[in-house]
């Protein structure tokens, strides 16, 4: 079943696939606004541009008939001159005019406008809440509005195009009801049909967008993917170039076959747009000519008519043409508007200040459900993490730890129960003063190419004592002062020639070096560690572990793992199984319990035992597992 909406375009009420949210007119109204907030002097600048294109076009036909007529008439030179120079004169300042204007509003107000536009989006992109950017259905409406941004441009252009056409109209049309008011429908009907014509063409593609712009988004995903540096190794090793090659062939073809759909409802569509048009100039002409041999009107009248039919025919095509682009540019404007209004639910207004002193976090009666599953992951989930406490969430891969710590630092909004910081909700604060509690390390450690300075920074200026203490107490500082720029050295060797890859240890004190920089000027008093040293043999994950371990005291701090023996210094383990916590104690008391925390414990102790014998066998060294 079918409903309809705005400016005749359907959505399938079954599937819910809408086209589009607002309306041509309300997309109008929304750019117009943002222009004026932005620039005041866009649309008048619009408007007087498109009046004195008219005006040289107008003027242009008025000389020809009066060059005509007056030579026809037997004028002197005299006076024929002196009206050439006049209208002339008159045509060179409009198109001064014209062309200072255009220049000025084109290529420096309304790229400044779609810069702008292009900032919000991204702005949007990097703010909302972390859980919208998991959802499918948003990273759709991210990439639509993407693709809209180069289109909002074009927006503009068609706007002051059809203001100068809308003002052209007027003056083509007052010339042609001097002869007959019926040349003016018989020039608007074909141009409507026309109007209607590339219309629904413009409706069948935003019908059938949907079903491409997916395939688009998995096609591109493999290729930035392919072209990507840290993928280089395993497309070489693994032989996999035949294999992505074949998927995006996949993708591609799918793509393909919308291209040649699109193709065959182009041609058909171009086919009765030049029917219509066609049709219209057939019969403007020729009532003309009637009228001319009629005897009707003079050789000037003649010239001026017959011109004044192709610039209104011309007028109302580009209108029209304009008007059925505003329906594909309105579906643009539309998903940028809506991604732009994808609802956050932190709080980002005025939250109560942040604990002073020693607090406790708790969590009551805590579910959480991603979008779109069946079942909870985190179920019913109570505990208190006590100030200065330090905690270990251990478990099998798919067990919630990575959950609890997104909805422990507030990335996550719990579905149901509550979670209390110092007391309060963790509702009650604003969300980025909430951040500054949390210096977090996360298993996936991202580098942006920039300076060391920056990659530890993270954003503001840098306080050099804080920056220093967390070189210093990381271990990256012998490292830094080995280069020759020091902390100005770039990062990622694929973007700058003279930049620094660093191993996997140095990137681990890396994001060491972030966290205690960001508890130094922040006086973040909880820490966050989720599995950062997953790729480090068992040695050295403990090692790191005790590192952290002795930045973490009076600090509320959580350690997750997928390795129990890494965790032995921790006041409580908590085993979590299936979103719940299934046992808790130290890990003496754990292994005491012979549960499945001491069941899972045995299994890995067995496989680094193996793994010792192994090593000593060929002469390598120890591999402790405890």
């Amino acid at each position: 079943m079918k409903k309809k909406v705005a400016d005749g375009y359907y959505f399938t009420e079954d599937s819910g696939n809408q086209i589009f949210k607002y309306s041509t007119w309300d997309c109008i109204k929304y750019m117009a606004r943002f222009s004026w907030q932005n620039d005041k002097w866009i649309i008048p600048m619009m408007v007087v541009a498109g009046g004195t294109y008219c005006g040289v076009e107008l003027l242009w036909a008025v000389f020809n008939k009066y060059v005509v007529d007056f030579a026809l008439a037997g004028g002197t030179g005299k006076n024929l001159i002196v009206g050439m120079l006049a209208i002339i004169t008159a045509v060179m300042v409009m198109k001064l005019i014209y062309g200072a204007l255009d220049a000025r509003v084109c290529e420096t107000k309304f790229r400044r406008c779609t810069y702008i536009f292009a900032r919000k989006l991204y702005e949007k992109q990097m703010d909302t809440d972390y859980e919208n950017l998991e959802k499918p259905s948003v990273k759709m409406l991210f990439e639509g509005a993407k693709q809209s941004v180069k289109g909002l441009l074009e927006f503009y252009y068609r706007i002051e195009e059809t203001v100068g056409l809308g003002v052209s109209l007027v003056g083509w049309t007052a010339i042609i009801c001097t002869l007959s008011p019926w040349l003016i429908v018989i020039i608007l009907v074909p141009t409507v049909a026309y109007y209607y014509i590339v219309k629904y063409k413009i409706m069948w593609f935003n019908l059938h967008m949907k079903k491409w712009l997916n395939t688009e988004r998995k096609f591109e995903y493999v290729i930035r993917k392919s072209a990507d540096f840290s993928s280089a190794k395993d497309i070489r090793l693994y032989s996999m170039k035949d294999w992505i090659l074949s998927v995006a062939k996949k993708f591609l073809d799918k793509r393909l076959f919308w291209y040649k759909k699109q193709a065959k409802e182009e041609g058909i569509n171009g086919f009765f747009q030049l029917l219509a048009v066609a049709v219209r100039d057939t019969a403007a002409y020729g009532f003309i000519v009637w009228k001319m041999a009629k005897g009707d009107m003079s050789a000037g009248d003649f010239i001026l008519y017959f011109s004044s039919v192709g610039q209104i025919s011309y007028a109302f095509y580009h209108i029209m043409d304009h008007l059925a682009t505003f329906c594909w540019l309105t579906a643009m404007v539309s998903r940028f508007r809506e991604f732009l209004e994808v609802e956050d639910k932190s709080n980002r207004g005025e939250g109560i200040p942040l604990p002073s002193g020693n607090f406790d976090i708790c969590f009551e009666r805590v579910c959480y459900r991603y979008a779109g599953a069946e079942s909870d992951t985190i179920h019913d989930l109570s505990f208190t993490l006590y100030a200065g406490e330090k905690v270990a969430i251990v478990g099998n891969n798919g067990a919630g730890k990575t959950t609890i710590v997104k909805l422990l630092c507030g990335i996550y909004r719990r579905t149901s129960g509550e979670i209390y910081i110092g007391g309060h909700s963790i509702d009650e604060y604003n969300r980025d003063e909430l951040f500054k509690l949390y210096a977090t390390v996360f298993q996936d450690i991202h580098v942006m190419p920039s300076s060391i300075t920056d990659n530890i920074v993270m954003s503001g200026k840098a306080d050099l004592n804080s920056l220093v203490y967390a070189m210093e107490h990381s271990g990256l500082a012998e490292k830094i002062n080995e280069m020759p720029d020091g902390i100005d050295t770039y990062l990622v060797k694929s973007v700058y020639d003279d930049a620094t890859d660093f191993s996997g240890g140095e990137m681990q004190k890396l994001a060491l070096a972030r966290a205690l920089y960001k508890q130094k000027t922040y006086n973040s008093r909880v820490l966050l560690l989720d599995e950062p040293t997953a790729a480090l043999d068992p040695i050295a994950e403990q090692n790191m572990y005790k590192e952290y371990a002795r930045f973490a005291d009076g600090k509320i701090s959580v350690f997750i793992s997928h390795r129990l023996a890494s965790t032995q210094f921790c006041d409580r383990i908590f085993y979590l199984k299936d979103g719940r916590i299934e046992e808790c104690g130290t890990h003496s008391e754990l292994l005491d319990a012979g549960g499945e925390y001491a069941r899972v414990f045995e299994i890995q102790s067995r496989y680094y035992r193996q793994k010792e014998a192994s090593a000593k066998a060929f002469g390598e060294s120890e591999v402790c597992y405890e």
